[in-house]
């Protein structure tokens, strides 16, 4: 093996194994244990060849064994009967389903390029295929950094999310809220109350004289003790503890920087999983500029060493990290407790927006948080009011690496905001994946199928990338030539910043009414291609 594949196979194992690696000590002795060890990871990559009707599944696994590099790739296609590379035939591992293979890779700095033999037709087709690895600092990120620009957020970067995790089920708590409610009672603390909602419904808050027990769905029981309190005995083991005052937050998911600046809470972050030149929040930005906010590592490999020097008392993450199981696991075995904000898969626009209340109480921001949502919602419920129908339909979507098609699932809350504004999803009837995902990912010519009638394109450019024009679009794909809107002059573009903006649903609102009804030159989150 060259050097150059060392050093390549080194970083991404270092990578993906971080949490062993806090001191230079520890590296030194990781790295020679990697060597000596069977691994494995998983890297993201990007392919070319073949109609883009079937894929291999992103992320790969790759394993590394005495300098010898495998991978197993899993189609999306039960269809494919052997491979060939550098030569040598590969038969599947997998008959009667997804076609599965393990073959030798020689490195992971260059392209690879194999032979997949598919019986889909009605005779067997030998097809090539060019398979590139994403090794750079964003390997193996579904999400590059969604939603959530938060590219890691709720929607992909080409790869399907896995239904819940990578093995355990995040909603699946080993703590009942009943459970900890009991523990409470018998402590002397009765309820006094719940936070009452309007909208949201992926979590729920009960108060305990000081103590505040935090439901969030596909997330966990939390209980915040109050400052100088201390933890009631008898409390289940599983419950995760929040102490007060929470005033050295590690913030991943982007989408809940915007709320905690609506709230004056901007100054409980001290660490960001986003860098400073990717942040569109102005006042995120400044913090940073000023060392106010310091960067401290993406969500799949933090930067231990200063979230522990920094006395990091909470990490706020999306549900990629449900992808990074590990990097969870040592968060809390170094005594920081992970909140799994779950904000995008409320189903009501105004849902989404309703989580700031629950960082008002996370944050000693309530009367900040109410005052905010209440004048939000004048705002809001009479732009959510039933509008008359304009007959328009919208496609909302974006094109993953792999060439498939990342749509809006019905009822998600983007979808309800363009039914809300007067006009149609257009894939109201498209078929869901079973999973609780917001999005969801279409071949090509099903997309076309659904959607090439559409009245008006609305790309998502926040992890699609951003296009700038129609011919932008139809490079992806020739098909879009053929669309409806394309052909009518009706294809927006969403700014990068729009999923950061959760603050920004009035302005969106109003873009769509724009759109449909022929005005839509100078709206502030959609820009008119030519």
């Amino acid at each position: 093996m060259t050097r150059s594949i060392h050093k390549t196979v080194k970083i991404l194992l270092l990578t993906a194994f971080a949490a062993a690696f806090i001191t230079t000590s520890c590296c030194a002795q990781g790295v020679a244990s990697i060597e000596q060890t069977k691994k494995t990871i998983r890297i993201g990559i990007t392919m070319e060849g073949g109609s883009g009707k079937a894929y291999i599944q992103s992320p790969v696994e790759v394993t590394v064994k005495n300098d010898a590099i495998t991978a197993r790739l899993i189609w999306s296609s039960k269809n494919y009967d052997y491979m060939i590379v550098d030569g040598v035939r590969y038969e599947n591992e997998n008959p009667g389903g997804e076609s599965t293979f393990t073959i030798p890779v020689a490195t992971l700095d260059e392209p690879l390029t194999v032979i997949g033999d598919t019986v889909a037709m009605s005779t067997p087709h030998e097809i090539e295929y060019v398979i590139t690895w994403n090794t750079g600092e964003n390997a193996g990120d579904e999400e590059n950094g969604s939603e959530e620009g938060d590219l890691q957020a709720e929607s992909d970067a080409g790869d399907p999310l896995p239904s819940e995790t990578d093995g355990e089920n995040p909603s699946d708590s080993s703590v009942s809220e009943k459970e900890l409610e009991e523990a409470l009672e018998a402590a002397g603390l009765t309820c006094s109350g719940e936070l009452d909602l309007k909208y949201a419904t992926g979590f729920r808050a009960a108060y305990y004289g000081g103590y505040t027990v935090i439901a969030i769905d596909n997330s966990g029981i939390y209980l915040l003790v109050p400052e100088g309190g201390e933890v009631p005995a008898g409390i289940p083991e599983e419950t995760v503890i929040l102490e007060k005052p929470l005033d050295c937050t590690y913030l991943v998911s982007t989408s809940v920087m915007d709320l905690l600046r609506a709230c004056d809470a901007l100054d409980r972050v001290r660490l960001s999983g986003t860098r400073e030149s990717d942040w569109y929040i102005d006042e995120a930005k400044d913090a940073m500029q000023s060392g106010d906010i310091v960067y401290a590592g993406r969500y799949r490999a933090p930067d231990y060493e200063r979230i522990l020097a920094e006395g990091c008392d909470l990490a706020i993450e999306n549900t990629m990290i449900y992808h990074e199981p590990a990097v969870k696991a040592k968060l809390e075995e170094l005594g920081i407790p992970v909140l799994v904000e779950t904000s995008s898969y409320e189903s009501h626009p105004l849902g989404r927006l309703e989580w700031i209340r629950l960082y008002g109480i996370l944050f000693d921001r309530e009367a900040e948080a109410e005052e905010w949502f209440d004048k939000q919602l004048q705002e809001v419920e009479p732009l959510l009011e039933e509008k008359p129908d304009t007959g328009k339909s919208a496609a909302f979507f974006y094109v993953a690496g792999n060439g498939m098609i990342n749509v809006r699932k019905p009822g998600d809350y983007i979808t309800k905001m363009i039914e809300m504004s007067g006009g149609h999803y257009i894939l109201t009837d498209a078929e869901e994946d079973e999973n609780a995902l917001s999005t969801m990912n279409m071949q090509m010519e099903d997309f076309y199928a659904a959607a090439s009638d559409a009245d008006v394109i609305l790309y998502n450019s926040t992890i699609g990338g951003e296009i700038t024009s129609v011919s932008d679009l139809i490079g992806m794909n020739p098909l879009f030539q053929d669309f409806r809107a394309v052909e009518d002059g009706q294809v927006y573009c969403v700014e990068r910043g729009f999923f950061q903006h959760t603050t920004g649903m009035a302005e969106f609102i109003k873009d769509l009414c724009s759109v449909w009804d022929g005005t839509g030159d100078n709206c502030t989150f959609l820009k008119k291609l030519d």
